[in-house]
């Protein structure tokens, strides 16, 4: 589930608070320009909050461009893959079950 601007006017604790809510542990995360992830898959459910640059990430053949504010879900078992922006991104990653 992609939601564009989800948290856009939440800083940096109220989103990490707000995933904690969600059962989520959030991990600051700074990855450089151009790094791949290739695709991949695991059982736990994914969340993804996008803080700084961008990244393109596939989702079972959907593509979103994630930017700042925006929350992404990628359930357990789903197959996905993602590309760093030319700027590289921060982003908080989670996963539970």
């Amino acid at each position: 589930m992609y939601e564009a601007n989800f948290y856009k006017t939440i800083d940096k604790e109220g989103i990490a608070e707000d995933a904690r809510r969600e059962g989520f542990d959030p991990v600051y995360i700074t990855d450089p320009p151009g790094r791949v992830y290739p695709p991949h898959r695991h059982p736990e459910t994914k969340l993804l909050v996008f803080l700084e640059g961008n990244m393109e990430v596939r989702v079972k053949g959907q593509e979103f461009d994630c930017k700042p504010g925006d929350k992404l879900i990628i359930p357990g078992n789903l197959e996905h893959s993602a590309i760093v922006g030319p700027e590289g991104c921060t982003f908080f990653w989670s996963e539970k079950l």
